[in-house]
């Protein structure tokens, strides 16, 4: 299936948000435990950022299957060096090699950046992101055991990383 990268608008934050939604209240993949204001989601999905990119993964046909993104990893101007990556798929798109080409192709605009490492932070029992990222060449790096509870579930967080340099 050929997918291609479209820059998220203001527009695309209502499609954005619904995957979110979805992930939030149906799975341990979002730590989030209630689906989050639109406020929110404009603060984490960086939308005409010189640095940040945002992307929504489409179709040939323009047929929307998901959104990636890349943010800063964190505030400390030593980390700049550094992106957080992000991918989520409409649920009937997943299991479709959709995620891979979607992440292979945000990686290029992530060294056009400047960005020297990027690192993924998954659920452990996410084992299909896990299995995505690891296909595409991350690592994992790290591992925070019983960090989070949602669904009365204590949850692990997996960091996985690559590095471009």
């Amino acid at each position: 299936m050929d997918i291609h990268l479209t820059a998220i608008t203001e527009a695309d934050f209502s499609f954005v948000k619904r995957i979110y939604d979805y992930y939030t209240l149906h799975t341990t993949v979002v730590y989030f435990i209630e689906p989050v204001p639109l406020e929110e989601i404009r603060r984490m999905v960086p939308v005409g950022d010189r640095h940040y990119r945002s992307f929504l993964i489409c179709g040939a046909d323009g047929e929307r299957y998901g959104f990636c993104y890349f943010s800063q990893f964190k505030e400390k101007p030593a980390f700049r060096i550094s992106v957080e990556v992000t991918i989520y798929l409409v649920p009937e798109c997943c299991g479709k090699g959709i995620g891979r080409q979607a992440l292979l192709l945000l990686e290029p605009y992530i060294q056009e950046g400047g960005f020297s490492n990027a690192v993924a932070l998954i659920s452990a029992e996410n084992e299909a992101s896990i299995r995505l990222f690891e296909k595409c060449g991350y690592l994992c790096c790290a591992e925070i055991r019983d960090v989070a509870e949602k669904f009365g579930k204590k949850l692990t967080l997996k960091m996985y990383q690559k590095l471009f340099s």
